[in-house]
């Protein structure tokens, strides 16, 4: 007689099923949505230990089973533009790992006896939790090696505007030189869509019209936008130049470092061809912090003095 602990499969799966959606995500250069990711691994954890439920065997089937994994995948990934190319990644991502689970079957001997010790949870937990975090340490240290691209590295970047905050995979381009032409400081580079979520319905609407920045800036004004909205002037490969719309956040944080008052400039256009990373950062992550503290004392002499 078999004996089936259901608690055991739920954090098997669950715990599997994060690591896989995590492992796609960074592999993509997408913002970590670590609760989003969390809560969708648990609901395939809660479909693994309903397969073992009376009169639910039919879940075991392999279309069940396929269907799934693509809803959870959707799910985990439903904010993200290419969700096509990230579900396909979950899917390239398990495949990988039930070959490796095969292997290791294949040279113990006795991959059946893998197999169903798996499937059943049949593991103790030590070797479980071990086997998790260790899988963990592991992906963190090759995806964080891995993540360069074109000599530049891929970084999360914390934006806050207006009191709201959000994560962002932005790229460290040393050969974007836009500036802030009143104080020098660099300029966040981020495609509008990444922010949608600080703007009104009528701010929506007004940034996505197919009409000059000097004018959107004009008509967001027009309709009392409490953000702090502004113009720079631009030149890029193959454009004689331009205006961009930005706007002044509260500060960006790039790991321990935050940059108080960025211009984030909001780009119509994606700035990666695969979707790598969502904005361009050309400032020095260690080499501008005493300007950063030398900006934040004199705003704080202009306040007090105020």
């Amino acid at each position: 007689m078999t004996v089936i602990y259901v608690d055991r499969i739920f954090f098997l799966n669950t715990a599997l099923d994060y690591l896989l959606l995590l492992s796609a995500a960074r592999l993509a250069g997408i913002p970590l949505r670590r609760v989003r990711l969390l809560l969708c691994a648990a609901a395939g954890g809660l479909y693994a230990s309903a397969v073992f439920l009376p009169h639910c065997g039919w879940l075991a089937h392999p279309a069940a089973k396929l269907l799934s994994g693509a809803l959870m995948a959707w799910a985990a990934f439903a904010k993200e533009p290419r969700r096509r190319r990230l579900i396909l990644l979950f899917f390239l991502l398990s495949g990988a790992l039930a070959g490796v689970v095969l292997a290791l079957g294949l040279a113990s001997g006795s991959p059946n006896v893998l197999f169903s010790r798996i499937y059943y949870a049949d593991i103790s937990w030590p070797v479980l939790l071990l086997s998790a975090v260790g899988f963990y340490l592991l992906l963190h240290l090759v995806f964080r090696q891995g993540a360069r691209h074109g000599g530049g590295e891929l970084m999360d970047v914390t934006v806050s505007i207006a009191g709201k905050q959000s994560r962002v995979r932005v790229l460290h381009d040393t050969g974007n030189t836009l500036r802030n032409p009143v104080n020098a400081q660099p300029v966040l580079v981020l495609e509008r869509r990444v922010l949608q979520e600080f703007w009104t319905n009528d701010e929506r609407q007004i940034m996505s019209d197919n009409v000059p920045a000097e004018e959107k800036m004009a008509r967001l004004y027009r309709q009392g936008t409490r953000h702090h909205f502004s113009l720079l002037p631009f030149r890029s490969v193959g454009v004689a130049g331009g205006l961009l719309l930005a706007v002044r956040s509260d500060y960006i944080q790039i790991g321990r470092i935050k940059y108080p008052r960025i211009l984030i400039a909001l780009s119509d256009h994606a700035v990666s061809d695969g979707g790598g990373y969502q904005g361009l950062w050309g400032g020095e992550e260690r080499g501008e912090i005493s300007h950063v503290q030398a900006m934040v004392a004199e705003d704080q002499a202009v306040d007090h003095t105020a």
